[in-house]
């Protein structure tokens, strides 16, 4: 039998799933550490410039929205792959570690809270609540 051919062991599968898990865990993260960062430049340049040059500010104004609204459907596309991942390693827990309690189950014993208040939905609302920010502030520069 060729190696190409060989099934991956438990332990191989499930050090695959976590490597790709931790991958889009860390740029969910990543994503989260830029918005933050450059969403506070954005609004002390906009602080700076109000009143003194409009052309400016709309141009920070769109630059909010839009990055506001690129995080929020990169969190989705991070969440739904990770989501998968979850499925998988719960898979792999509960096909191969039938034995161990449900604790040593990592992944298995979290789906017992999923329902719960999610770091998703409290992250989008702030990728939301920026971009509506940005929105005002367009009305703002365009009206000023």
């Amino acid at each position: 039998m060729s190696s190409n051919n060989r099934n991956l062991e438990p332990s191989e599968l499930l050090s695959l799933y976590w490597n790709y898990y931790q991958l889009h865990a860390e740029q969910r993260m990543k994503i989260t550490e830029l918005f933050i960062t450059v969403e506070t430049i954005l609004f002390g340049v906009y602080a700076a410039m109000f009143g003194k040059n409009l052309s400016l500010m709309l141009i920070i104004s769109v630059a909010v929205f839009i990055i506001g609204l690129i995080c929020y459907f990169l969190d989705i596309r991070s969440t739904l792959l990770l989501h998968d991942c979850r499925v998988a390693i719960r898979e792999v827990e509960n096909r191969f570690m039938p034995n161990y309690s449900q604790d040593m189950r990592l992944f298995t014993c979290v789906k017992k809270h999923e329902g719960h208040i999610k770091f998703s939905k409290l992250i989008r609302s702030c990728y939301l609540s920026v971009s509506l920010a940005g929105i005002a502030m367009i009305v703002i520069a365009v009206l000023a």
